[in-house]
């Protein structure tokens, strides 16, 4: 409890000193922290490199730390988007979507049909959830639950703001969301980790292991899937929101494939923009 406490003071430190600043200012100021730490915090360094040596081995050593701080940055914005998540809900000024795209998850809810969206960790996915609420189909989500208690109090109630139900990973938690999807629910999930009781698929020219539970539940459920990114313009303050097509129902193996391919597509788009402190490549 003690270790707990003393790694949550910097963040509370930060909630508290830039409480009377600006969204947009708390979120600069953050994003070049994290630049900072990312760049001298020889463990998280090494996990990156680590990272990009194995699906970028072509980068330069100057290319490479102009990506730590470019990544640091994008993370650090993120990263206070989602601690001040009931704030940057409402920031719908600043995203950028079709209303076109989306007509076929209006017409599933009408229909009474479970949808799954499907993003990753790239970008301020927190704003897909935002446009689906404002649609009203808001998105429960997937959670995995932090080991610093304190922290978890306030990860949980940032994730809420973006819409319940909240089911953490595990069993009991797939068990939730299945029942939740079969009353017609809307779920978005993450795809991008490392799943040990996965399987391999190639991302980003690596096998990776990912997990295929998704494709699985989706054809049990005959539930919608639609993969959906939000990425930042590195221009201004707009965020633009992508809803893409339906997957296709095949084999779960194709589906689970479709699915990466589209997040590996993003990735190569937005590279800085993804979270490359995950293990992607553990198994």
């Amino acid at each position: 409890m003690i270790r707990d406490g003393m790694e949550i003071l910097p963040l509370l430190a930060f909630i508290n000193l830039t409480k009377y600043l600006s969204l947009e200012s708390r979120s600069a100021l953050c994003g070049w922290l994290i630049s900072w730490v990312v760049r001298i915090n020889f463990k998280i360094k090494r996990r990156i490199i680590q990272n990009l040596d194995l699906t970028m081995p072509n980068k330069t050593k100057s290319e490479k730390k102009q990506f730590l701080r470019r990544l640091g940055q994008f993370v650090g914005i993120t990263f206070a988007e989602l601690i001040f998540n009931s704030e940057f809900q409402k920031n719908i000024n600043q995203f950028n979507y079709s209303s076109s795209d989306l007509e076929p998850l209006l017409e599933a809810k009408n229909e009474g049909r479970p949808i799954i969206i499907v993003s990753a960790h790239i970008g301020p996915w927190e704003a897909i959830r935002a446009i689906l609420k404002l649609h009203n189909l808001t998105a429960g989500a997937i959670y995995k639950k932090n080991k610093n208690q304190f922290y978890e109090t306030l990860h949980l109630k940032a994730i809420k703001c973006g819409g319940e139900p909240i089911f953490p990973t595990g069993l009991s938690g797939t068990k939730s969301m299945v029942k939740y999807l079969q009353t017609g629910g809307i779920v978005a999930v993450m795809l991008d980790q490392a799943a040990m009781d996965g399987e391999f698929f190639d991302f980003l020219g690596v096998r990776a292991k990912t997990s295929t539970s998704i494709a699985k539940i989706a054809l049990k459920l005959n539930a919608l899937v639609v993969p959906s990114y939000a990425i930042r313009s590195e221009k201004n303050q707009t965020i633009n929101i992508y809803f893409e097509k339906p997957i296709r129902h095949t084999t779960y193996k194709e589906m689970t494939r479709t699915l990466t391919k589209s997040i590996e597509k993003r990735v190569m788009c937005n590279p800085e923009q993804w979270y490359w402190l995950h293990r992607r490549w553990k198994y």
